[in-house]
């Protein structure tokens, strides 16, 4: 029976940021940045006194520092040093930044080198890392014959840590409006619980944990998610598939 780990769920409250303590999971260098459009020879120059700076055991501030001298360009020749260092770098402030500025270069030149990180387990066992790739994705060359790539990722494990990358799909889904997430949306959208509790091919209760505690933290950008698709808001699941079975999106 799962119905006392259900109702035991209620009990959790949602965690109260202590006021004026910084984020430990932002970097200082995320400071917003002008990006500019460089020629080839600037972004040439900029990538070998990058690949010189990185040269050695450099410490993690050096290479910070030296990944900031790239944070306003936007040129080919950028992506493939960005790329290496998301997958490489030991730091995951460091690789979550570069992806921050994958996100910024060239829409033709990045398009599948990013696919390409979606696809490497170097990038995909860092939640983290993964859900600035996401980001990127969606800043520089989204298109909807895309989402083959990333529709499975919202459902596949519910672990806490998974949320920013849950939340990185669900910001992506309201940016491009994409309809082909509306399936994963409803199946989201209400408080998760199996239909019959009693069912022996329910998964087991820390799954239904793992899940309700992460719908709690994403479930209002779900909700925000279905409204820039649909122009309606829903409580429940039911719903929202009244109404779709009663209008045709666009």
């Amino acid at each position: 029976m799962l119905t006392p780990l259900m109702l035991g769920l209620f009990a959790f409250q949602d965690p109260v940021p202590e006021q004026g303590k910084p984020d430990p999971q932002k970097s200082e260098t995320t400071v917003h940045k002008v990006i500019e459009i460089w020629d080839d020879k600037r972004a040439t120059t900029a990538t070998k006194t990058f690949a010189k700076a990185l040269k050695g055991r450099p410490s993690m501030r050096t290479r910070s520092k030296a990944l900031e001298q790239l944070a306003t360009g936007s040129n080919k020749n950028l992506v493939k040093p960005l790329a290496k260092i998301i997958e490489q770098d030991k730091s995951i402030v460091i690789r979550k930044r570069a992806a921050e500025l994958l996100g910024n270069q060239p829409t033709k030149a990045v398009n599948k080198p990013i696919i390409k990180l979606l696809r490497s387990g170097k990038v995909t066992s860092y939640p983290v890392v993964h859900a600035e790739v996401i980001l990127a994705l969606s800043k520089s060359c989204y298109q909807a014959k895309l989402w083959k790539e990333i529709e499975d990722e919202f459902e596949r494990y519910y672990e806490l840590e998974r949320v920013p990358l849950q939340e990185a799909l669900l910001e992506l889904i309201t940016t491009h409006k994409e309809k082909q997430a509306i399936p994963i949306l409803l199946r989201n959208l209400d408080e998760p619980a199996p239909a019959d509790v009693d069912d022996p091919s329910n998964p087991p209760a820390e799954y239904w944990e793992a899940r309700w505690k992460s719908w709690r933290v994403w479930r209002d950008k779900v909700k925000e998610a279905l409204f820039a698709i649909t122009g309606q808001r829903f409580s429940t699941a039911a719903e929202a598939k009244a109404w779709l079975a009663k209008n045709k999106l666009k």
